[in-house]
């Protein structure tokens, strides 16, 4: 009797040792297999929301044109209306219908903002604590807690001004100042990608339309979220990337307000973006996003 008992006892102590041995392992293989959700916040801006972790990327909900000699003024109410948090933000570029409402959000939510020199230099202007903004330049690896980022260096999409076409000089914000942020505040800074990375999940975000075509090689995003803006050649970016999902954004007018809706101009301009990728790969899945509908990444 004795000898079964301690059989018994060495036989439990071994089986339960065996499971708190395998527990962090299967907690860890959980947290890589989370549900990521994406939600449309018109033009480039997206909320990204893995498990507990909000991440928004060029959140612009204000929906009107920066005046050049005034300063800038967020609508609180139309942002408070949409964003209920945010953990990270991230910035494309410095352009105002990017970076405008980041600072109203990084104060109110305690975010920590990821840009350029330029987004750093209007963000502390306005007020935010610098232990809350990370700079980059291009070529970064961000490691977080439940997300990795790769920062790629991109250009800004050509602009059609008066019938001309030509592509912006990229000017720059080299240092914070006292006063209000002006309309004129807001240049371009740099454009560059994300490339997210949740467990096995590998997102890509362009901020706007168009590539430095070497610097895509090795993606390989399961989805990439592009712009339907610029003369870039789609052809040869969606060949290199061979992500398995397209999301087309930046095809909306974000200077008219959500119920406007989105013309019909516009979104012949996405289908003209769809027949190109699906001349490239038909199998390639392409979604065109409807604002504040979410999607759930499989």
């Amino acid at each position: 009797m004795t000898i079964m008992f301690s059989v018994f006892l060495v036989a439990s102590i071994l089986f339960c040792g065996s499971l708190w041995a395998t527990e962090p392992e299967s907690r860890s293989a959980s947290a890589g297999d989370q549900r990521v959700q994406l939600n449309w916040l018109g033009n480039a801006g997206w909320e990204i929301r893995a498990g507990k972790t909000i991440i928004l990327i060029d959140p612009f909900l204000s929906r009107r044109e920066a005046s050049a000699s005034a300063a800038w003024k967020t609508d609180e109410d139309a942002v408070l209306s949409v964003i209920t948090g945010a953990d990270y933000i991230f910035a494309g570029h410095s352009h105002a219908d990017h970076i405008a409402d980041i600072p109203f959000i990084a104060k109110r939510f305690g975010s920590k903002v990821i840009g350029s020199r330029t987004t750093t230099n209007i963000a502390l202007t306005a007020g935010i604590d610098r232990a809350q903004l990370t700079t980059i330049s291009g070529g970064e690896n961000l490691d977080f807690k439940d997300f990795s980022v790769q920062v790629i260096e991109s250009r800004h999409g050509v602009l059609n001004r008066s019938g001309r076409r030509r592509q912006p000089r990229s000017d720059e914000v080299l240092k914070p100042w006292f006063g209000p942020i002006m309309g004129n505040a807001f240049v371009e800074g740099g454009s560059y990608l994300y490339c997210f990375t949740f467990g096995k999940k590998r997102i890509l975000h362009q901020s706007t339309g168009n590539f430095i075509e070497e610097k895509l090689i090795g993606l390989h995003p399961d989805v990439a979220i592009l712009a339907a803006t610029g003369d870039y050649n789609w052809t040869e970016a969606v060949k290199i990337l061979r992500p398995k999902t397209v999301i087309i954004h930046h095809h909306d007018n974000w200077r008219v307000p959500f119920s406007a809706g989105i013309s019909s101009s516009n979104r012949k301009r996405t289908q003209r973006v769809e027949n190109a990728i699906k001349a490239v790969d038909r199998n390639i899945k392409v979604i065109v996003p409807e604002y504040f509908k979410t999607i759930t990444l499989d």
